[in-house]
């Protein structure tokens, strides 16, 4: 496995950043452009028949993921990869399974969108239909009116892409029950959660590639090819699919385990199932063939890096329907 010297020195910016995260900017066109793409990202209008909306696949309850291997488009297109989790994803630099250009969660946003390998919402050479669509609500006229007064309101792919990433920048995971004992100084509260932190953080070497505060490096790593093909008719390559260079071929990025008891199944194409599933599914020579009551105790462990609190607040629900301004 690879390892970036970006990944070795974001460790320490990562954890900075995610344990000092403070309130959104109090400007009102701050405030807007969050609402705002709160509530594009419950949108359905943003899809090619009305089907499909950002939160179809990356629901609240599930750490915004959607508990399937796959998910087909608005026009059953096969899905491509698993639903990503959605906490912290200010804080990657790689935004996808298997993308290493992506300048920041504005462009991300176009892939689901208008994207056409998979074709997700199908909106690729219909973009205008989002500005009628938008257009003819009157909440979207003023939030779009204060959130781009510099660009007097325009309602454009452009501006939802902006606005989507402003909502997603709040989508912020640091308070699990792993995070609780870690500020205040104290051991997990059962013996199979120490022990699993113990070896996930030492003899297992989950840590390495899993790497916290984040539980993930944000880099790409070769894993084995899956027999996907016969199951999506789409053939995945990883991350060489986008860099066109064959030794990139099954490099697939590091997901995060923060909220990994909710976001079953695992691995890029959903073929675990379950966590102890994932772990076995790993090479050897990393999990060392690890026991039956080893891997248990590593479950235990990633069982305290659930937030309750990421997935019960009303600030990421979906809004209602009432404008609020």
């Amino acid at each position: 496995m690879r390892q970036s010297i970006y990944a070795i020195v974001a460790i320490c910016v990562f954890s900075a950043e995610l344990y000092s995260q403070s309130a959104p900017s109090n400007s009102q066109a701050e405030k807007a452009k969050i609402e705002l793409g709160r509530r594009l990202f419950y949108d359905a209008d943003l899809s090619i028949n009305g089907t499909m909306s950002c939160a179809t696949c990356h629901e609240q309850r599930r750490a915004f993921s959607d508990g399937n291997s796959l998910h087909p488009g608005a026009l059953d297109d096969p899905g491509k990869r698993n639903v990503p989790g959605l906490a912290n994803v200010s804080l990657y630099k790689n935004l996808t399974w298997a993308h290493n250009h992506l300048s920041g969660l504005a462009e991300q946003s176009f892939a689901p969108i208008r994207g056409t390998d998979p074709i997700e919402m199908g909106m690729n050479a219909h973009e205008d239909e989002i500005t009628k669509r938008l257009g003819q609500n009157s909440c979207y006229q003023k939030l779009f009116s204060l959130a781009f007064s510099e660009e007097k309101g325009a309602i454009n792919l452009g501006a939802v892409s902006k606005a989507l990433e402003s909502f997603e920048k709040t989508l912020i995971s640091n308070d699990s029950l792993y995070d609780q004992k870690m500020k205040s100084k104290q051991p997990l509260p059962t013996k199979d959660a120490q022990a699993g932190k113990k070896l996930f953080f030492g003899a297992a070497k989950c840590n390495s590639c899993h790497t916290a505060p984040l539980f993930s490096d944000d880099d790409f790593h070769q894993v084995q090819p899956q027999n996907q093909v016969a199951v999506n008719k789409i053939k995945d390559n990883g991350l060489s699919d986008v860099t066109g260079n064959p030794k990139d071929k099954n490099f697939f990025r590091t997901p995060s385990l923060r909220n990994a008891v909710l976001t079953a199944p695992y691995w890029h194409d959903g073929s675990a199932k379950t966590l102890t599933e994932a772990i076995q599914k790993h090479d050897v020579k990393i999990n060392q063939a690890l026991s039956e009551k080893e891997i248990n105790k590593i479950i235990a462990f990633l069982q305290t890096l659930s937030d309750t609190s990421f997935i019960t607040n009303p600030q990421y629900a979906k809004p209602s329907q009432e404008c609020p301004y």
